[in-house]
């Protein structure tokens, strides 16, 4: 019997992550009139929406992992979705600002749980096409979660300011935001096969030192992987981060305005470069890990001038249009970029193969991004036009010319699977 998930599993997953990319991304849209009711600096509320979610995020990823990478994925799956989005909705009766700085952590803890038990759960298939197509599709997410929420969100915000008797419109949209994902996980749970694989021995499965010392000291390749992917994030997250405010400040639009122009771009375009991928997967016969890189490298030199002409334009319609070419570009990395990983690592070490992509991708690059950009606006005297291309420039370039080392390693790895035993070997 096949391991391949199912058409309403990978519907399931996908839409429990479109859920957790919208309660990671609220923040951004309630970023006002949450400083407003609790009266917080700049600096709380940075870390209110960097900080708190991304290295919550990270340190919570590594001991999932570990129980996904011995036990049963989905059920686990189920548990996460569940706790993230009680989560969420308690966000919204918090009566302060260490109360919602902890449940924001709470939620990020619970959301490092579900992309790596699709991703490892995918990875039994063992047919290298399925699983760059399926990938792309369970990839759709940060877009569509993120560009709804902005759009959604907003709706929701207008709603509930025009009803007397209701909480504060904020407390509304934390509500709607989390109440989904407690319909979803029992679907999740009761719907959704457990894929067998082989019992798992604990004295030979590789230890947590194993597994880094795989990634970074017996492959090469992975090494320059995973620090491109930093490098590319960096980006991703600093201009998700800043472009609504860039388009309120450069062009004096509303932050309604701005969050509906932005979500809708990035909505669309991104959803496009992604199925794009998803596509282009199903017609090539050639999906290795050496030609997908190969794609990157390509892509990063063209995100180059894209990222620095984003914001250097005189219009907002030819920002919003240089806008969508980098979400469009973005999504063919973002897309794919965990098949390379599925790709190298052996199952037994997979989950947290994921877990230190997410600390590196999710914590370091969404905490570096945001605050380069904002250290560059206060502290070198650039404008947010500047800071943002110049901040896209330097991390394009360096992520390309890593893409390239990369291809070029792959090369000379070509049987990337022995990073799995060479993790054997040093696990402890």
């Amino acid at each position: 019997m096949s391991n391949a998930p199912t058409r309403l599993a990978i519907a399931l997953f996908l839409g429990c992550f479109v859920l957790g990319q919208a309660d990671k991304q609220v923040m951004g849209l309630l970023a006002l009139p949450v400083q407003q009711e609790f009266r917080l600096s700049d600096s709380q509320l940075g870390l209110l929406q960097g900080v708190a979610f991304a290295m919550a995020y990270a340190i919570g990823g590594v001991p999932i992992a570990h129980l996904l990478d011995r036990g049963r994925r989905v059920r686990i799956a189920a548990i996460c979705v569940g706790l993230w989005s009680v989560a969420t909705i308690l966000c919204g009766v918090a009566g302060s600002f260490a109360m919602l700085f902890a449940l924001r952590a709470a939620t990020a803890i619970a959301e490092a749980g579900l992309p790596p038990a699709f991703f490892s759960i995918l990875s039994q298939s063992g047919n290298r096409r399925q699983i760059a197509r399926s990938t792309s599709v369970f990839m759709l997410a940060p877009f569509v979660g993120g560009g709804l929420v902005l759009v959604l969100g907003g709706l929701v915000l207008r709603f509930a300011a025009g009803q007397d008797d209701w909480p504060a419109p904020w407390r509304v949209v934390f509500f709607a935001v989390g109440v989904p994902g407690l319909l979803l996980a029992p679907l999740l749970a009761a719907f959704v096969r457990e894929p067998a694989r082989a019992p798992v021995n604990h004295a030979t499965t590789p230890s947590l030192r194993g597994v880094v010392a795989a990634i970074f000291v017996r492959s090469r390749f992975l090494r320059l992987y995973y620090l491109a992917l930093l490098i590319f994030t960096v980006f991703l997250y600093a201009v998700v981060a800043w472009y609504p405010a860039y388009l309120a400040r450069q062009f004096g639009l509303s932050p309604a305005e701005a969050g509906r122009n932005a979500g809708l771009t990035y909505l669309v375009a991104g959803v496009l470069g992604t199925l794009s991928v998803g596509l282009l997967a199903t017609l090539r016969r050639d999906t290795t890990v050496r030609s997908i890189v190969r794609g990157y490298f390509a892509v990063g030199l063209l995100l180059i001038p894209a990222t620095i002409a984003l914001t250097m334009v005189a219009t907002v319609q030819w920002s919003l249009l240089l806008y969508g070419v980098y979400a469009f570009l973005s999504a063919a990395i973002v897309a794919s970029m965990a098949v390379p990983i599925q790709l190298s690592l052996g199952n037994a070490m997979l989950a947290r193969g994921f877990a230190i992509f997410s600390l590196l991708t999710s914590a370091l690059g969404g905490s570096i991004g945001p605050l380069v950009v904002g250290v560059l606006s206060d502290r070198a005297g650039m404008s947010l036009a500047q800071a943002l291309a110049v901040t896209g420039g330097v991390s394009m370039s360096v992520a390309a010319l890593l893409f390239l080392l990369c291809w070029r390693s792959a090369a000379e790895e070509p049987q990337m699977p022995r990073a799995d035993a060479a993790a054997r070997a040093a696990c402890s």
